[in-house]
C-alpha cells in the first residue's frame, strides 16, 4: 500500500482520482504544522504540498519510506530538492497547471495600479466622491518589460500584446520566441536593457540562487522616473525596502505585489501598508479553475510515477 500524505490540500476531483486506485491511501489535510509533519512523515511514500508546507532538509531525513514529493504548483522553492536528489527521492511539480491564473492576476494589477481602483474603491466606501483624486492612466502605447519568458511570461506577454502595449522582455534561457509572439515581442539582451525601457515592468523567473535578490535597489533605479513595477511570482526576488524607497521619492508611481519575502507577512509591513502599493496575498493560483487543474494534473501524475515508473514533472 502507497501511502499519501497531501499536506495542504487539494481539489476534490483530484482526492477521487488518487483514491479509485486500490493500492493508494490516502491522507488528506487543510494545513499541517512543521512540528506534526516531522513526527508522522516517516510513514508515507509519497508527500503532497502546495506553498504552505516547507519541506526542509530536517523532514526529508526524517521521511524514511518517502519515494517522492509533490509540489501542486509551479514554484519548488519550499522544497530543499538538493537534499531530496541526495536522498533519492524524487520532486516533481505541476509547472503549467496554475500559469493561466498568474498570468491573468498580473493583468488585473496592471489595471488596479493604473486606474488606482483599489484606492478608489476605499474612498467611495468611505461616503466620498473624490473623482479628481483618481486620475489614471492608459495601457495602451505603454512598454511593458517582461523578466522571464516561460509559462506566465508568455501568457502575460499576449495579453498586453492584445491591450496593444509594446512588449519587451528577457529570459537567459529563451533565444527564439514562440511564431505567435514573433513581431509582437522584442527579446532584449539583459536585465539591464528591460529596466531601461519600460512603463511598467513584470517579474516571472522561478525563485532560485542565481535569482534571489535579482532586483536591488541599484537594478530598480535604471527603470524610468514614474514607472510602475508587478511582481506575481516569488517573494525574494525584488528588494522590499529598496521598493519602498523608490515609491517614497516618486520614482516609481506604483507596485502591486502578490508574493513577499515572508509570507504570511508579518505586520506591520512597509510594502503592504503603503499608499502606492497594490497588494493580495498570495493569489497567483487562486481560482477555482487552476484549482482543479493543479489537483487533476498533481493526481495523474502522482498515478503514473508510483503504477508505471512515470517521470512526467519530475525535477530531479
Amino acid at each position: 500500500m502507497t501511502k499519501i500524505l497531501i499536506t495542504d490540500g487539494m481539489a476534490v476531483d483530484g482526492q477521487e482520482i488518487l483514491k479509485s486506485e486500490k493500492s493508494f491511501s490516502l491522507d488528506v489535510r487543510k494545513e499541517t504544522p512543521a512540528n506534526e509533519l516531522l513526527s508522522m512523515i516517516g510513514g508515507y511514500e509519497c508527500l503532497v504540498v502546495r506553498s504552505a508546507t516547507k519541506v526542509t532538509k530536517e523532514v526529508l531525513e526524517n521521511a524514511k519510506n518517502l519515494k517522492l514529493v509533490c509540489r501542486a504548483g509551479a514554484g519548488v522553492d519550499n522544497v530543499d530538492v538538493a537534499t531530496a536528489t541526495s536522498l533519492g527521492i524524487k520532486v516533481m511539480n505541476t509547472a503549467s497547471a496554475n500559469s493561466l491564473a498568474a498570468a491573468e492576476l498580473t493583468i488585473a494589477l496592471l489595471f488596479s495600479m493604473f486606474r488606482q481602483i483599489p484606492t478608489a474603491h476605499q474612498s467611495l466606501r468611505e461616503s466620498r466622491w473624490d473623482r479628481a483624486a483618481f486620475t489614471g492612466i492608459e495601457t495602451t502605447g505603454k512598454t511593458m518589460g517582461i523578466l522571464g519568458l516561460g509559462n506566465i511570461g508568455r501568457l502575460v506577454a499576449e495579453r498586453a500584446v492584445g491591450l496593444r502595449m509594446k512588449v519587451i522582455g528577457y529570459d537567459p534561457f529563451v533565444k527564439m520566441l514562440p511564431v505567435d509572439l514573433e513581431g509582437s515581442v522584442k527579446l532584449e539582451k539583459s536585465v539591464e536593457d528591460v529596466l531601461k525601457a519600460c512603463d511598467v515592468l513584470t517579474i516571472h523567473l522561478p525563485f532560485t540562487k542565481e535569482t534571489k535578490g535579482i532586483l536591488s535597489k541599484e537594478k530598480l533605479s535604471l527603470m524610468k522616473k514614474g514607472s510602475y513595477l508587478i511582481n506575481c511570482a516569488r517573494g525574494g526576488l525584488i528588494d522590499e525596502n529598496a521598493v519602498c524607497d523608490l515609491l517614497d521619492s516618486g520614482h516609481l508611481s506604483g507596485a502591486a505585489f502578490d508574493v513577499y519575502e515572508t509570507e504570511p507577512v508579518k505586520f506591520p509591513n512597509r510594502l503592504v501598508s503603503h499608499p502606492k502599493a497594490v497588494v493580495t496575498p498570495h493569489l497567483g493560483a487562486s481560482t477555482a479553475e487552476a484549482q482543479l487543474r493543479v489537483g487533476l494534473t498533481a493526481a495523474q501524475q502522482i498515478t503514473g510515477f508510483f503504477k508505471n515508473q512515470d517521470q512526467t514533472g519530475v525535477l530531479n
